[in-house]
């Protein structure tokens, strides 16, 4: 059995994460906030599988605490969710993950997106959501291009092309909410 899956390895990693890109385009598909950051997390752990697969684990330690974030996130509505200090845990947690994970000079960029993504994740604007999330994209889109990952950096093309498309369509809406502000 080890044997098959270390024949098909890479298939297995870029299956996985084509099915974690699916999960990614379907979350946005739903309405409940609580109910996205779960199907983020859910994708972040098919991430970590992908990743694995690809004997990179950087990434599947970022992914992992992106995971416990999607789920603390879901319940922000909870007063003990609201503490600002939650995003700093996880960022702290993602600086001992990628000292623990460290394979190159390329795994500061999964760092670094994890930052922005748990920075951006806890916002309640939206299009700083979608700002803080272009840095994201950015890091894991090169990350995935150094690394092999196909899936991955698909992925993140899509991701980028889908903020520039909400950021254009909504730049008058924005601007008629400013000025008459």
């Amino acid at each position: 059995m080890s044997e098959l899956f270390i024949a098909h390895q890479d298939t297995i990693a870029q299956i996985l994460g084509f099915i974690a890109m699916g999960i990614a385009i379907a979350m946005y598909q739903f309405k409940k906030h609580r109910t996205i950051l779960i199907l983020m997390s859910l994708c972040s752990l098919v991430w970590s599988l992908h990743f694995a697969c690809l004997g990179l684990f950087t990434p599947v330690g970022m992914n992992m605490i992106n995971v416990l974030r999607g789920v603390v996130y879901s319940f922000r509505e909870k007063k003990w969710a609201q503490n600002n200090i939650i995003p700093a845990v996880f960022i702290i947690l993602c600086a001992g993950s990628v000292i623990l994970t460290w394979e190159s000079i390329w795994s500061i960029l999964p760092f670094i997106a994890s930052i922005f993504a748990t920075i951006a994740n806890w916002q309640k604007n939206t299009r700083l959501l979608k700002y803080l999330s272009i840095p994201v994209c950015v890091c894991w889109f090169v990350y995935n291009i150094i690394n092999g990952s196909i899936a991955g950096t698909l992925n993140e093309t899509f991701a980028l092309v889908s903020i520039a498309v909400y950021l254009l369509r909504t730049k008058n809406t924005d601007k008629t909410k400013t000025t008459a502000v």
